[in-house]
């Protein structure tokens, strides 16, 4: 579902969550005029008072700047008036009150100074949402990479796979902070499994979502799928979410079975749209770059190694799932 979508289906939703609001508010009212006599008409009063004013201000005859010099008083005296009936009714003062889900917004889902923006109540119902439509795990983020379930032991007398993945992570966190004004328009991850690619992948649509992106999260199986049907059906518009979605994360690509004219051609079809509409996209495999070109063809190899736009994030070291359930150690997923 796209963001665009969500944003409707929540403007819906609040619509009729403060159309409701209002109908409890004149219930109340109702139930409070019943038991109060002569409640009514000072809330009559006062609301004819109020509008009276407001023609004056919007719609004069003719101008008259003292039109409405008196009418701050009058509502207070009216609101005293009310204040005291509802008192001597043994009524609180909130009684008339009406009551919202989110006082800032009232239930509209928008704020109206110093400009009109999303309420923070809705931008965080949204991007709730569109992580759910992603299927991403709550725990996939930047802030709960453990850096202690890596090795500080040094790989073929270099850099440890603790530091190489501090490294990584600090590379996937700036991409995403700085999207989609990025170094590298596109990221390829490459390493065996088990060493915190998906985990990455993860971290990176979870800060673009919630930076207000779309994002669309897939795996290499489920892209093929989509990639089938479209060729059986003689449909683009199947394809058409992935070539369009400016942020497009496609997960373990190799371990998706291979299937004659779709697979490669397809893929092809979908790398080279995206980089002439000069859309970002991560890809993770667990294949080496001669495993790549042997699978893949030069044609998209030459495309998921293209130096100008995309940047190769190697992982390596021991496979990491091997710690979990240990005392102390975290849970990066591959």
């Amino acid at each position: 579902m796209t963001r665009e979508r969500v944003v409707l289906a929540l403007q819906q939703e609040y619509a009729a969550r403060r159309e409701e609001n209002l109908r409890a508010y004149e219930e109340k009212v109702n139930d409070a005029c019943a038991h109060c006599q002569g409640l009514r008409g000072l809330l009559d009063a006062r609301h004819s008072a109020l509008m009276s004013g407001l023609r004056s201000a919007l719609y004069p005859a003719k101008k008259d700047l003292a039109a409405n010099e008196g009418l701050a008083s009058t509502l207070e005296a009216y609101n005293a008036k009310i204040n005291e009936k509802l008192a001597a009714c043994g009524l609180p003062p909130d009684t008339l009150a009406p009551q919202f889900v989110c006082s800032r917004c009232k239930d509209e889902g928008y704020v109206y100074e110093p400009t009109r923006r999303m309420c923070p109540c809705f931008e965080s119902e949204l991007n709730a949402r569109m992580l759910l439509a992603l299927g991403l795990k709550g725990t996939q983020t930047f802030a709960t990479f453990q850096e202690g379930i890596f090795s500080d032991e040094p790989m073929l007398g270099k850099l440890s796979q603790k530091v190489l993945m501090k490294q990584n992570k600090a590379i996937c966190e700036r991409y995403a902070d700085a999207f989609p004004d990025t170094d590298a328009r596109d990221l390829l991850f490459t390493g065996k499994s088990g060493l915190g690619k998906t985990f990455l992948m993860q971290a990176i649509a979870h800060r673009v979502t919630l930076r207000g992106h779309e994002v669309t999260y897939i795996s290499a199986y489920k892209l093929l799928e989509t990639m089938r049907k479209a060729y059986f059906a003689n449909n683009s518009e199947w394809m058409e979410p992935l070539m369009e979605t400016p942020l497009l994360l496609v997960d373990d690509l190799g371990t998706e079975p291979l299937m004659e004219n779709i697979t490669v051609t397809q893929l092809f079809n979908l790398l080279n749209e995206r980089q002439n509409a000069n859309r970002h996209t991560i890809i993770s495999t667990n294949l080496n770059l001669s495993e790549l070109r042997a699978r893949y063809t030069e044609r998209i190899t030459s495309r998921l190694l293209d130096a100008s736009r995309v940047r190769v994030l190697k992982f390596i070291g021991e496979d990491i799932r091997e710690k979990r359930g240990k005392p102390d150690q975290g849970g990066n997923d591959a």
